[in-house]
């Protein structure tokens, strides 16, 4: 027992001087790379490359964004103003003005003027012409005569049992819903440029990343073939690389292709071809709650006022379809000239004027004002369910807008980490690649990695932007006059003013007053809906479904009888 102490004493005392300058002398740092391979072969190890010391890792660098010569504003502002959609969807709009004059007109008087004149020439016989002889009238062999009359009538309707005035109802619910149906093509339009806008700016990003790849790849073969030459790499890892290169080529090509065709797409929407697009700036107006976004949709939705105004409109045409049972008032005159119209004096012509009022009370019409009632109360009641499919449709598309507008942001958020993640896994696979931890593949595919990540955040990015104009879209926000200052806005109302002035008279307000007296008023009947069931709502029996169908080859081609023609002969040799 004490010579083991001794010799543990003498064994610590000869280890402390060691121990201490152990203690005082800094570790040297280890390098995992060597650490794991060296000295030794391993799975997973190759040996560490001795040919490209002096070259660079393959960075992916893209190209940077060229200096932008074309803005968001400038190509919503020229769709605005050339866009042909848009263009016919305003004349619409303007022929529905006119509906509106034309009802105007059913209380507005009508002036027809009617000229009629004659002449005549008589050979008279031996008889006539005795007669003449002996009476004293004989001054010619020839017997002529002219004549002419003249007729000016004015009609004044006074009163319609109130169709005019629901015809006027009728047509300014029409022009309502035509400038929501107006506001929602501009909508539309607006929407499409912006998509196309940031498609034309998300292709653009996408071709500048592959071209990025391929220079990345281009490198990594010239890599990949000196150290072939070195005899560290086999052909095996040129066809890798090659094969990677190759594809990427195809990818690139095929985003090219996808350029150009929303290039093409952007020019027929905004009139002419994209130059470089300028980053779009962020949208105004947009919801900070979906709750926000519903109640604001309520009131500014174009496409549910026009379901609005629709139902309106047919509900002004049963008022409508009544009133041609009613009784019917109007006044008229006429003025007549009649006489000599060669030589014409006005102190040798008769005048005459006459003036009535005529009263016209309907009896009996058959049914057919029952069935216009009825055929118009249908109407209307298809028109209002339509409100509640427009307001569910709407409903639909600001759900799933604002769930894209969810979804993008966080995909952006992950986008990024994963592109920060995919840059340190890309060059820390080449490094351990030229250790011999890595295989030609592992670099490729970390490569690849990359590419993907940058191209999935670009995406996310575009779809982040057209979630939100979409939103815009459907809450009715997405119109020039709110997203955009210092435009020309189309006056919708400046064409209605006009019609409404054309063949006006002073009396137009009297008249129109009066026509409202004992007016018909619309009916809306309850809407009905198919009986429940009595029992549970189930599917029938299934019946007896193919067992291993095959495919079906062939299609029965006989025509219907009677629906196809008979081959004409060919007479053209015959033709004389």
């Amino acid at each position: 027992m004490k010579h083991a102490l001794l010799l543990a004493g003498c064994v610590c005392a000869a280890l402390a001087p060691a121990v201490l300058s152990a203690q005082t002398t800094a570790p040297a740092p280890r390098d995992a790379l060597n650490t794991k391979c060296k000295g030794r072969l391993r799975q997973g190890c190759r040996p560490a490359t001795q040919v490209t010391q002096a070259w660079q890792l393959p960075a992916f660098e893209p190209e940077p964004e060229p200096q932008p010569d074309e803005t968001l504003a400038r190509a919503l502002q020229s769709a605005y103003e050339t866009a042909p959609t848009l263009q016919a969807a305003r004349y619409q709009l303007r022929a529905s003005d006119e509906d509106y004059a034309q009802a105007l007109s059913e209380l507005r008087p009508t002036t027809a003027m009617q000229i009629s004149g004659g002449y005549s020439k008589t050979v008279p016989g031996q008889t006539t012409r005795l007669s003449r002889l002996f009476s004293g009238t004989y001054t010619s062999p020839l017997i002529t005569s002219n004549a002419m009359a003249a007729q000016v009538t004015l009609n004044q309707p006074v009163y319609t049992g109130g169709k005019a005035a629901a015809d006027r109802d009728a047509a300014i619910a029409e022009i309502r819903a035509g400038r929501e149906q107006l506001r929602g093509s501009e909508g539309d339009l607006l929407l499409q440029v912006i998509t196309s806008y940031a498609d034309v700016r998300r292709d653009a990003e996408a071709l500048r990343l592959y071209g990025a790849n391929l220079r990345q790849l281009e490198k990594t073969l010239d890599e990949v073939k000196a150290r072939r030459e070195a005899g560290e790499l086999t052909r095996t890892d040129i066809a890798q690389a090659e094969t990677q290169l190759e594809l990427a080529q195809t990818e690139a090509n095929t985003a090219r292709e996808q350029l150009e065709q929303d290039r093409a797409t952007y020019a027929a929407f905004v009139g002419h071809d994209p130059g470089n697009l300028a980053p779009p700036p962020d949208l105004p107006d947009l919801p900070a709650s979906i709750a926000d976004a519903f109640g604001i949709a309520e009131q500014l939705s174009p496409d549910l006022a026009q379901a609005f105004d629709t139902e309106r409109q047919s509900r002004a045409k049963i008022a409508a379809a009544k009133a041609q049972g009613k009784a019917t008032l109007s006044l008229s005159g006429t003025a007549t000239l009649t006489g000599q119209a060669a030589p014409f004096y006005l102190h040798n012509e008769d005048q005459e004027f006459a003036g009535q009022a005529v009263l016209t009370i309907p009896l009996t019409n058959g049914g057919r004002v029952g069935s216009l009632v009825a055929q118009a109360e249908d109407h209307n009641a298809a028109d209002r369910i339509g409100i509640e499919a427009a307001r569910r449709q709407m409903v639909d598309a600001i759900v799933n807008a604002w769930n894209g507008i969810a979804t993008a942001q966080r995909n952006i958020a992950i986008g990024s980490n994963e592109v920060a993640s995919a840059r340190v896994y890309d060059e820390g696979t080449f490094e351990e690649y030229r250790a011999g931890l890595r295989s030609t593949f592992d670099v490729l595919y970390a490569h690849a990695t990359l590419l993907n990540a940058r191209e999935a955040l670009v995406a996310a990015r575009h779809d982040l932007y057209v979630a939100q104009a979409t939103l815009l879209r459907r809450i009715g926000r997405l119109e020039l006059r709110s997203i955009m200052t210092g435009t020309g806005l189309y006056d919708v109302d400046s064409d209605l003013r006009h019609a409404e002035r054309r063949g006006a008279v002073p009396w137009d307000a009297t008249v129109r007053a009066l026509d409202r007296v004992d007016r018909a008023r619309p009916s809306q009947p309850g809407l009905r809906q198919p009986p429940p069931g009595a029992d549970a709502p189930a599917l029938a029996p299934a019946g007896n479904a193919p067992v291993d169908a095959d495919f079906a080859t062939h299609s029965p081609a006989t025509p219907v009888p009677g629906t196809t023609g008979i081959p004409a002969p060919d007479r053209s040799l015959s033709r004389p």
